[in-house]
């Protein structure tokens, strides 16, 4: 993930919008947005080197050219979650039968060159405008080449094909080839929305804006663990809760697109002396996936029967910007 840079003067009349000749896009996926499923990475609108999302922050990365809807794990996404059609249109291509599998080394990477989307679908909406769905699960896929398409039409399902880190599904906008952020309604050309500026030209609906409000360092899961939690882990879901004879007992909490200067402010508490609580470090980089805890190491023949709860607080420069909170009761 890149640093943070300056953002450019916004001047809306030298690049007009184009969303009045767009499709209107609804929910890629069949998912409660902010729930169990969050936006990992928008479109990188910084042409060349450097990268910003569309209101200026870091939750993209260099050259990415679509928006990831991540779901929480692989285990989630094995419970089947539906791609679904953005916008009514004719599929113009098809992609399956490729394994569904994590890659983390260029090795990994190599092997899926020139296939990167992985299973997927394109629908042409028409006028030059297309939508591209990657990363679907082997064998999910429902559509073939010149089916018609409506809105929310079921495509297959999420997954982890192609080049994928997590489980996810990315959706590419283009209008005669070119990239076009959905959020912004235009090409990518170095312009984005600082502070809380109004957004003129979004292709997606009225009722899918209000589901996908901006946000970063956002915190997507919060449990407690029989021991250290590692982002691989997490990744894959199942993590083992605690029982009374756990050597250790952990809370966890897992975070998307912490910004550079960001910290956590951890505490967690239960019954008898147990209490622990840390402040973390200012990060010195922006995190695109972050997992912290806290806990303790058993020392009695057992951890004490009751109600144990455990706090994230997010803090950017002071201010507190974001809270969640998990419990677990142990007989």
């Amino acid at each position: 993930m890149k640093a943070f840079f300056p953002t450019l003067f916004l001047i809306f009349l030298a690049q007009p919008s184009i969303a009045g000749d767009a499709p209107q896009l609804s929910l890629p996926l069949a998912c409660t947005p902010g729930k169990d499923c969050f936006i990992q990475q928008y479109v990188d609108v910084q042409p060349g080197p450097g990268a910003k999302d569309y209101r200026c922050g870091t939750a993209t990365y260099e050259g990415h050219d679509g928006t990831d809807f991540r779901i929480l794990s692989v285990e989630a996404a094995a419970t089947g979650v539906p791609v679904l059609a953005a916008a009514a249109g004719r599929v113009k291509g098809a992609r399956d039968g490729m394994d569904d599998r994590l890659l983390a080394t260029p090795e990994d990477r190599a092997m899926v060159k020139g296939r990167e989307c992985g299973n997927g679908v394109l629908i042409d909406h028409g006028e030059g405008w297309e939508t591209q769905y990657c990363h679907m699960r082997r064998g999910s896929v429902k559509v073939h080449e010149g089916d018609s398409v409506a809105a929310g039409t079921p495509l297959g399902l999420v997954g982890f094909s192609g080049n994928a880190q997590f489980a996810h599904l990315h959706l590419s906008v283009r209008q005669n080839g070119k990239a076009i952020d959905p959020f912004l309604g235009r090409p990518i050309s170095g312009t984005c929305l600082s502070g809380d500026a109004p957004i003129p030209s979004s292709l997606w609906t009225a009722a899918v804006r209000d589901q996908l409000t901006y946000q970063d360092a956002t915190i997507i899961e919060t449990g407690f663990a029989a021991g250290p939690v590692s982002p691989e882990e997490a990744e894959k879901g199942g993590i083992t809760p605690p029982k009374p004879e756990s050597a250790a007992l952990v809370f966890y909490a897992r975070l998307i697109n912490m910004r550079q200067g960001d910290s956590l402010r951890f505490s967690t508490e239960g019954p008898g002396d147990f209490s622990a609580a840390n402040d973390s470090e200012p990060l010195p980089r922006p995190k695109a996936q972050y997992v912290g805890f806290i806990g303790k190491k058993r020392t009695g023949e057992r951890w004490l029967a009751g109600l144990y709860q455990g706090r994230v607080t997010v803090i950017r420069q002071g201010a507190v910007i974001g809270e969640a909170k998990a419990a677990l009761r142990l007989p």
